[in-house]
């Protein structure tokens, strides 16, 4: 057998399996993410806390970043279909989409943490702060502001034939690159949820 054939081959198979493995997380994170809505949406004891509220807009955000990742990843790597390279608007949109919905998942993930620490706290006023409506109100500001922080990448991002859909500002590219990518989808949540899990778990050996 060839090199040529073998590395055909190879290549075969190497998209086989981003094929089939790329449709089993589309599916089960979308069947997952599914039936977490529908059971946090389906009793009103659970629709009235806050924690089951966090959980289900997380889901959704979740649910719509699977569909438009792994939809055109799927294209990409299995069929060698890059609508990127063929469509300026989907190459500015899922660019856009990515970062927000990430940031967006990643800020209720935050909230929660900060949620769990208010509501095990011994101080009145601090206590009192974990409500539905104050998740309501963070969740929403959260979504206005990442989608306004998307709106760059839909003026910015560019797609040129032999490079593919990418940015060509060496500023926004340091931006991209140690600021979204290292701090704010990064380092950040990271020790958010860290510092504040770590106080939740102060705060019930306290009760305990």
């Amino acid at each position: 057998m060839s090199m040529e054939l073998q590395a055909q081959e190879i290549l075969n198979i190497s998209q086989n399996y981003t094929i089939c493995v790329s449709f089993a997380v589309l599916f089960a994170g979308i069947f997952d993410h599914s039936i977490d809505i529908i059971v946090f949406t389906s009793s009103r004891s659970f629709r009235m806390k806050q924690s089951a509220f966090y959980l289900t807009a997380e889901s959704f955000v979740n649910s719509i970043h699977l569909l438009v990742f792994f939809t055109s990843r799927i294209a990409i790597n299995g069929f060698n279909n890059d609508l990127t390279q063929r469509s300026i608007v989907w190459c500015k949109l899922r660019q856009s989409f990515g970062t927000s919905f990430t940031l967006k998942s990643l800020s209720i993930v935050c909230f929660a943490a900060i949620d769990q620490y208010l509501s095990t706290r011994f101080n009145p006023f601090l206590k009192q702060l974990s409500t539905l409506k104050l998740a309501r109100r963070l969740t929403c500001g959260a979504v206005i502001v990442w989608i306004a922080h998307g709106i760059p990448f839909i003026v910015i991002m560019k797609s040129l034939p032999v490079y593919g859909c990418a940015t060509y500002y060496d500023g926004f590219n340091i931006y991209v690159t140690y600021i979204y990518y290292l701090i704010l989808s990064g380092l950040l949540p990271i020790v958010i949820m860290s510092i504040f899990a770590t106080l939740v778990y102060i705060n019930v050996r306290r009760i305990v």
